[in-house]
């Protein structure tokens, strides 16, 4: 009896683990700034959208998570310590990273404020299925918040009012 018992739990633990949900910490786009900010490599932080075909992505609900790599284009601007004032249009990689069951999510033609990686071989736009670096629809308040960041003030997001 104790033995059914102990593949019982065992089991139902089993389950639960892989049941369990992805656990992400809220995103916080100057917490992303103050990363990238101390990382060993060159970002460049944009605010606008990336127009891709969405056919080469696979869909969630129709088979294993995958990870997938999109060619885009990025169209908005620049942030500098102006804020974000330079007009840029320019060649992207997406690429749209899984935890386990849970992969990253892009819709082509929202805005995004977008934590964009140089590399020797072109951009990279890492999405994590937290969304650490991406931020969908992003709010006047946070965008102020990264714009102050990057003139050298305070560094914290600041909510808007009602």
């Amino acid at each position: 009896m104790i033995k059914h018992m102990t593949y019982a739990a065992l089991a139902l633990s089993l389950g639960a683990s892989q049941a369990a949900a992805l656990s992400c910490l809220r995103p916080d786009p100057v917490a992303a700034f103050k990363t990238v900010a101390e990382a060993d490599q060159t970002f460049f932080i944009v605010n606008g959208q990336f127009a891709f075909d969405t056919a080469g992505i696979p869909d969630p609900f129709k088979g294993p998570p995958q990870e997938v790599a999109v060619d885009a284009t990025f169209r908005g601007k620049l942030l500098t310590s102006e804020g974000f004032t330079e007009d840029v249009q320019a060649p992207v990689t997406i690429n749209l990273d899984c935890a386990g069951p849970w992969c990253a999510r892009m819709s082509p033609n929202t805005d995004y404020m977008a934590f964009v990686l140089r590399t020797d071989t072109g951009l990279i736009f890492n999405v994590d299925p937290c969304y650490s670096f991406a931020f969908p629809n992003p709010k006047a308040d946070a965008i102020k918040a990264v714009e102050q960041c990057a003139a050298g003030g305070e560094c914290e997001v600041k909510k808007e009012d009602g």
